[in-house]
């Protein structure tokens, strides 16, 4: 199917400005529409492709760049993490989540979406972002959740006010969070809390291991790469987000329940 591409600056609730790039497909809409938090590298090869993957299927996808253009120099460097690792210290969480938000919100006015289909979908700390989102808003009506990084956070700051896993309760829409059985980010103890909680949220949540996958496992290049996990979590994602989505339903209720 063939895509479209624009980048358009959305005015921020601090007085900023979020770049964000637009894929389309092909067609009038009304489309169902996923809002990505991208991962700490920022925007890159990898973000595209899954954009237009998703545009290919019949999804106006929206990307904000949450760094608002001040990302790492190297969006590209996934077998090296030390600039990375500082960006994720010094991210500002409330504002990446606010400006997820702020996507959300224009993916809802645009002519082409259909407003009550609108999802998020993120990947390691845009992961978390997504979550966060999904957890702050009534207009997302599912969030598909790779390997969020923060579930909780080592400290609560003023940049980072609240566990996400503690405002799980809050989810109006169902999600899907996968994980590689190797994650450091959930170890056994913490993968039980995250499952009980998950499940006594809502029953529609699921959450999914990938067996001998680490963290990132999407990464499009080793060491972090795990071929098989990347291909099933896709399909696992797009049949989750399908059905969420679907044309009889309505924010916070799926279409219908996946096994």
């Amino acid at each position: 199917m063939e895509t479209t591409r624009t980048v358009v600056d959305l005015p921020a609730a601090d007085g900023g400005t979020v770049p964000t790039a637009v894929v389309r497909p092909a067609g009038p809409g009304p489309h169902p529409a996923v809002v990505i938090g991208v991962e700490a590298y920022g925007p890159n090869t990898f973000t595209a492709g899954v954009a237009t993957r998703l545009a290919e299927e019949g999804y106006v996808v929206v990307v904000p760049d949450y760094y608002r253009g001040n990302g790492p120099a190297d969006a590209e460097a996934y077998t090296d993490f030390t600039e990375v690792m500082r960006f994720i210290g010094a991210l500002d969480f409330r504002r990446g989540t606010r400006d997820l938000l702020t996507a959300v919100a224009h993916a809802a006015g645009l002519e082409d979406v259909d407003a009550d289909r609108i999802a998020v979908w993120g990947y390691c700390t845009g992961g978390t972002l997504a979550l966060l989102a999904a957890e702050l808003s009534d207009r997302v009506a599912a969030a598909v959740l790779f390997f969020p990084s923060q579930p909780w956070f080592g400290e609560l700051t003023e940049r980072t006010p609240v566990h996400p896993a503690d405002l799980l309760w809050a989810l109006r829409a169902p999600a899907l969070v996968l994980y590689g059985d190797r994650d450091p980010v959930l170890p056994p103890e913490r993968l039980v809390d995250l499952r009980q909680r998950l499940t006594a949220a809502d029953p529609r949540h699921r959450l999914v291991l990938y067996p001998g996958a680490g963290h990132a496992f999407c990464a499009p290049v080793p060491p972090m790469r795990d071929e098989a996990a990347d291909l099933a979590s896709w399909t696992e994602a797009t049949t989750f987000l399908a059905a969420a989505l679907s044309s009889g339903a309505t924010p916070g209720r799926a279409g219908r329940r996946l096994p």
